[in-house]
Parts: structure tokens; C-alpha cells; sequence
């Protein structure tokens, strides 16, 4: 079993996920990415994360291809890369269960597409269009499972 602080070595894509972009700080500076920030002192004003942190980790998003360092070295841009864009479902859901659990129903910032229409709650679906709910979802071993992985959802 790997160490209990790397989730990068579990057999599981949420805990690899969770190794690029499961601390707090980390998805406060690819949420901002999305709103448009993109210099250094720009993502420090809006969190206030102190820049010892925000350097660490704005490392630790270009080592794992999510963010990108453009210009020059003295004042680079930091850049979304195809792989951050697509946490944009990931971010809104994230947003969404906030705005609901934690904002009283009161959200801080209104998502709306370029011409202001309001978003739609992200769901889960099938690809047939069905929603998924907690009670109706399946888990099984898939084909990069481990014998451990596997032998655990063959338990079930």
C-alpha cells in the first residue's frame, strides 16, 4: 500500500485527482485561472494565500500540465492548459453544491454563459441522457483496475 500522504500511487482516479488539485489554495488559483487572473500578484490579492504557498503551488500546476507558464520570467502569465480547461465541470459542480450547502442559497458570484443565461445544475447522466443519482449509481473494477481494486469491487 502506498504512503497515505502520496494519493498519486492509489489505484483510484479521485485520489490521483485529488493529488493535483485537492488542496483548497490549489482550486482557489485554478478558479481564478477561470476568472480571468493570470499574474502572479493578481492570484495572491484575490485569496490573500501567502506567496510562499501560491509559488508552491502554482509549481505544482505546471508540473502537472494544468496550468502553463507564459512570458517572461521576471512577470510570467499563468495560462489554463487544455487539461485545467477540463476541470471547468469539476469547478461549477464544486460552486453549486456550495451556493446550496454552504452560501444559504445566497451565492457570492452568479455563473451565467456569455450571453447571461443562468447555468443548469450539473448533473450525472448516463449516455443516454438519464440522470444518475446517489441511490442508482454502479461502481465496478474498470480495466486499469489492480488485483487489489479489483478483488475489493468483486467482494461486492
Amino acid at each position: 500500500m502506498p504512503p497515505k500522504s502520496d494519493l498519486s500511487l492509489l489505484n483510484c482516479s479521485l485520489a490521483r485527482a485529488l493529488s493535483s488539485v485537492g488542496d483548497g489554495w490549489t482550486l482557489l488559483i485554478i478558479r481564478d485561472a477561470f476568472f480571468g487572473l493570470s499574474r502572479f500578484s493578481d492570484f495572491q490579492k484575490s485569496s490573500g494565500v501567502a506567496r510562499n504557498i501560491l509559488a508552491r503551488r502554482l509549481e505544482a500546476l505546471i508540473a502537472a500540465g494544468i496550468l502553463w507558464r507564459d512570458g517572461s520570467d521576471a512577470r510570467p502569465l499563468y495560462r489554463l492548459t487544455e487539461k485545467g480547461r477540463a476541470l471547468l465541470p469539476a469547478l461549477v459542480a464544486l460552486m453549486q453544491w456550495g451556493d446550496r450547502w454552504e452560501s444559504d442559497d445566497c451565492p457570492p458570484v452568479v455563473l451565467t454563459d456569455a450571453e447571461g443565461s443562468a447555468l443548469a445544475p450539473v448533473r450525472v447522466e448516463t449516455s443516454a441522457g438519464e440522470a444518475v443519482t446517489a441511490e442508482t449509481i454502479h461502481f465496478a473494477a474498470g480495466p486499469g483496475a489492480d488485483p487489489r481494486t479489483a478483488a475489493f469491487f468483486g467482494r461486492r
